[in-house]
């Protein structure tokens, strides 16, 4: 993958090869399937373009028409001023109305595209991290991805729409009222390009510093969600054991960083338009001054010098907005540079280009020797040998730590052996299709997994297209039929995010329903009863 380190030091006028290739990655896989839209908007801008920079003749046509009147005697004024309102309110109403219309459709144009490559950014993240090693999702704290899917695509849109908006549209602008204001005065309009350029330096100086302390300050807010859903999620414990102080001085301490990070990107950023507000006064006093000596010298009109004021003042804050683009450019490439260091990794549990897919299921396991270590160091399991028959029930007892769920996450390869190997019917299970060896086999864990759906949905998960009629089964047989009949609506009745409205031993019955609609040949339980009362845990085993 091309991208760029923290800090890297680029800015519009000089990029890098590697942000360039981010762009240009950015632009063939994300943006080009847009760009008859894009074109249309820019159709758009352009139009906006023109009809800002026709101000300027209508400003000049004013100024020189009143100027003209002044000399009349009152009828010939008279009649001359109803011959320019005819002429002028017609053009400052069209004018206006086409300036009016063509933003609101380019913004409309711009800001599809822009949702659509964010939608899209977003849909590739969570592609990758639906193929993601098991053991790189438990490495990573949640709220880093979540950061990634808001806070950086947001960052990413607002790069998008100002370079569009800037980059385009008041360049194009821009363009169109320097040579406007030639067209009325070249030599006002040398003033201009004299003094514009000495922006140039100080703000490639000023971008220099705010990558580096972009991308912290956006992994700063993958801690925040972190931290955030951590104290959240913990409410319980937090309250039982008196630690709201404790937990608002640590949640203070992450929303303190965050000040900190944000006040120096912002620091930094606040110096750029200072300088094009200084600059632009500059050019608007040297304007005034040598226009005010060309009219007195009668080389000029008063409607000359007031088209480049007018000129300049349209022109000001779309100069200042592309002085201020690089900044949030470079906080975009940052934010980039993250979405596809998510995108580009790689899975260590792959299927061989030979794999084969396993049907028949009879349910036999075999461990072979099985050598098992976390990326930690932290051995689980050393020369293990177990045989498992179809039809057989096993027990696996043992302190905790003792490698009892790491059996059953090498079953299911959400790890792959150090040594030997795990066989099922036969066949190593890494010369299987991922698909086919999950599909014979049904989990129910001691970590409860519900979405906020309804219950009938979250059993329907275990089989997908499953009737109501085998849902129902599945849930007698686990126990939950009395409890979800007795909810407000019954199997309709939504769970709550994480199956909050539940408590803990009417979650894990659901789950249960869920492992027992699957209907798989391999069942494994990794504490499955652990909430469950005796009575209940009897009526399942019987079940099972």
């Amino acid at each position: 993958m091309a991208n760029s380190k923290p800090g890297t030091k680029t800015n519009l006028l000089k990029l890098k090869g590697r942000d360039k290739a981010l762009i240009a990655r950015l632009w063939g896989e994300f943006i080009r399937p847009y760009r008859k839209t894009l074109f249309l908007a820019f159709v758009f801008m352009a139009v906006l373009a023109l009809a800002m920079t026709s101000y300027t003749w209508l400003l000049k046509f004013i100024v020189d028409s009143m100027t003209a009147n002044a000399s009349l005697n009152n009828a010939d004024a008279l009649g001359q001023t109803r011959n320019f309102a005819k002429l002028a309110v017609p053009a400052v109403i069209g004018l206006t109305s086409i300036s009016g219309i063509a933003l609101f459709i380019q913004s409309v144009l711009a800001n599809k595209v822009a949702l659509n490559v964010v939608g899209d950014l977003q849909k590739s993240m969570f592609a990758s991290l639906q193929k993601s090693d098991f053991a790189r999702l438990n490495a990573v704290a949640v709220g880093n991805h979540v950061s990634r899917f808001t806070n950086d695509v947001n960052l990413v849109a607002a790069a998008l729409l100002r370079t569009m908006n800037n980059l385009f549209k008041d360049l194009l602008t821009l363009i169109f009222l320097i040579g406007a204001m030639f067209y009325h005065n070249w030599q006002l309009s040398l003033i201009i390009l004299l003094v514009y350029p000495l922006a140039i330096l100080p703000i490639i100086r000023v971008s220099k510093r705010i990558r580096g302390t972009s991308h912290a300050a956006q992994e700063q807010m993958g801690k925040i969600t972190s931290a955030l859903n951590e104290s959240l999620a913990g409410a319980r414990m937090v309250r039982t054991y008196g630690l709201e102080d404790y937990e608002e001085k640590r949640l203070g301490q992450t929303f303190n960083e965050r000040i900190r990070l944000y006040l120096k990107l912002v620091t930094t950023q606040a110096f750029v338009d200072p300088i094009m507000e200084i600059l632009g006064g500059l050019a608007i006093a040297g304007v005034l001054a040598f226009g005010v000596y060309q009219m007195a010298s009668g080389q000029a009109t008063a409607g000359q010098l007031i088209a480049v004021l007018g000129a300049i003042m349209i022109a000001a804050p779309r100069a200042r907005a592309l002085g201020t683009l690089n900044n949030v450019v470079q906080e975009g490439l940052a934010a980039l540079q993250r979405i596809f260091g998510l995108i580009d990794e790689q899975p260590k549990i792959t299927e061989h280009a030979d794999a084969v897919k396993l049907s028949n299921v009879k349910g036999s396991v075999t461990f072979k020797d099985v050598h098992f270590s976390y990326e930690d160091g932290t051995k689980a399991l050393d020369g293990l040998k177990m045989s498992v028959k179809p039809g057989q029930t096993i027990a696996l007892v043992g302190p905790s730590g003792g490698g009892k769920s790491t059996i059953i996450n090498l079953i299911a390869r959400l790890y792959d052996v150090d040594k030997g190997c795990i066989e099922i019917d036969g066949h190593d299970i890494r010369t299987l299709t991922l698909a086919s060896l999950r599909q014979s086999l049904a989990l129910v864990s001691q970590d409860i997994t519900l979405f906020d759906d309804t219950v009938a949905a979250n059993i329907g998960f275990g089989k997908q297209g499953a009737s109501h009629e085998d849902i129902e089964r599945a849930a007698r047989a686990a126990a939950a039929h009395d409890f979800i009949m007795e909810l407000p609506d019954g199997y309709q009745t939504r769970v709550g995010e994480a199956g909050g409205t539940l408590s803990g031993g009417q979650r894990q019955r659901i789950s249960l329903a869920r492992a027992l609609l699957r209907d798989a040949p391999i069942l494994l339980l990794d504490e499955a009863t652990s909430a469950l009362d005796a009575s209940s845990e009897a009526k399942i085993q019987s079940a099972l």
